[in-house]
């Protein structure tokens, strides 16, 4: 499979610069434990719509999954400081959660956050969520460990997410050994068996592809009959529009698929 023209490699397509960044955000937390580093795609807002996207009707209605905030499960890919699955958590979902990184300063770095979160919970009496379960992250890289080991009891999560993810893995340089072609070709195939069948959710955004790329990269063809499965789009975040040379268009862009069983299988 084969999306749109390839981005050129950058270093924000290699692990050594996640790991020099998530390893300098560590110090800055052990500093000031208010300090939860980057928020990716913040000037947008894109945490708080996405967040909005998944828990208000109507979208979350046609999605169906307004009536099951305790039983939804959140699967985060490259979940960073694991700031999108926080957020969730403070908007009333308290399903399982898992965030995953191939970065090992990553996932140290979100489980510390975790630990402040819940320190100063308890400080102030609050208290988290007692209904939820404990946000849970792990090192895991998507591309090159079985979608096995993410699976529970041989089934998929309800939503995956990817928040700039399929961003940096469009940035590396780096072929997939089994076909020779860039690793962000491999990526569909990778998250599909991560999504549980018939109406799981994959929920991606992006500031390097705009929305009809996206599409391309994820929906494929329809026609496919070599696979059982394949996503459909079923959603749209809106972002503040700009005009340039007489086109209009957004400076980053999320699209929600669902995964549907292909009709030719």
């Amino acid at each position: 499979m084969s999306g749109p023209t390839h981005l050129e490699p950058s270093e924000l397509g290699t692990k050594e610069y996640w790991d020099n960044l998530y390893t300098a955000e560590i110090t800055n937390h052990t500093h000031n434990p208010s300090d939860i580093g980057t928020v990716w795609f913040d000037d947008s807002d894109a945490e708080s719509k996405l967040i909005d996207f998944l828990s208000d009707p109507p979208h979350s209605l046609d999605l169906g999954l307004d009536s099951s905030p305790n039983k939804t499960t959140f699967l985060d890919l490259g979940t960073g400081n694991g700031s999108l699955l926080f957020g969730l958590r403070d908007a009333g979902w308290t399903g399982r959660m898992l965030g995953v990184d191939y970065s090992r300063q990553s996932v140290e770095f979100a489980r510390r956050i975790a630990e402040s979160r819940k320190k100063l919970a308890d400080e102030s009496e609050e208290g988290l969520n007692n209904e939820a379960e404990p946000i849970e992250f792990a090192e895991h890289d998507i591309l090159r460990t079985p979608s096995s080991a993410l699976l529970s009891a041989g089934k998929g999560w309800d939503v995956v997410l990817d928040k700039g993810t399929f961003d940096a893995i469009s940035l590396s340089s780096e072929t997939d050994p089994t076909t020779g072609r860039r690793v962000s070709e491999s990526y569909r195939e990778k998250i599909i068996p991560l999504v549980r069948g018939d109406g799981g959710l994959f929920l991606v955004t992006s500031c390097n592809w705009t929305e009809a790329e996206l599409l391309s990269w994820f929906e494929g063809s329809r026609d496919d009959e070599t696979r059982e499965w394949r996503f459909e789009e079923v959603g749209r975040i809106e972002y503040p529009t700009f005009n340039f040379g007489g086109v209009k268009g957004q400076t980053i862009s999320s699209i929600c698929f669902r995964k549907v069983r292909n009709a030719g299988s």
